[in-house]
């Protein structure tokens, strides 16, 4: 017993040990971020004036901002990065956040794709001002840096798109884009081209 006892209080301090190893770590770490942070002020505001100024081109008179901070607690994110733009608690404007946010991290050209993705979800909330403002604006960054933005758009949103934008521009934008029109007439206008059944029951 008195062995197992002396094994458990090794273990202890050990224990102990490492932890106070990876307090001092994190000391360390937060101190860097701060560093880090200071030192490149001058892109983060970069990164926050593009926000705001994407945010502005959908809600000219509503509040919006990146808010990019050190996060001090115990755990494994090293920044608190926050999106807002004022009201966003609705769906419609938390998508244009989103939409902003995800086109903010693809023009600085981090990553190794050129391109980005949004399902037709993102725009099911959007009011057709909205909808016709994001395709704008994903056209002219993806012309000006040379990304390409794809996106499934149902054909109500699409229509409603339609009727917001004179027709040569919804023609540059969204017509001449178009790849591939799925219907729900037959197997062969579907994604794959086939009709797929699962019989759940048997699952």
């Amino acid at each position: 017993q008195l062995s197992h006892i002396k094994e458990y209080q090794n273990m202890l301090k050990t224990f102990q040990s490492k932890l106070n190893e990876l307090k001092n770590q994190l000391i360390i770490e937060n101190k860097n971020t701060d560093a880090y942070l200071e030192e490149n002020e001058e892109l983060l505001t970069k990164l926050r004036q593009k926000f705001l100024e994407m945010a502005k081109k959908f809600y000219p008179k509503k509040k919006s901002g990146l808010l990019i901070e050190n996060n001090l607690g115990e755990n494994q994110l090293r920044f608190n990065i926050e999106a807002k733009i004022e009201d966003d608690s609705s769906d419609g404007v938390n998508e244009v956040k989103i939409f902003c946010f995800d086109l903010l991290l693809l023009i600085q050209k981090r990553i190794t794709f050129d391109f980005l993705i949004h399902d037709s979800r993102l725009l099911a909330n959007m009011d057709p001002r909205q909808r016709a403002t994001l395709y704008r604006v994903a056209y002219d960054i993806c012309k000006e840096e040379g990304f390409q933005y794809i996106t499934t758009i149902n054909e109500d949103a699409l229509i409603s798109v339609e009727e917001i934008m004179d027709e040569d521009e919804y023609q540059d934008i969204i017509g001449k884009s178009i790849v591939l029109t799925l219907k729900d007439d037959s197997a062969e206008s579907k994604l794959l081209g086939i009709q797929v059944d699962m019989d759940l029951e048997k699952q």
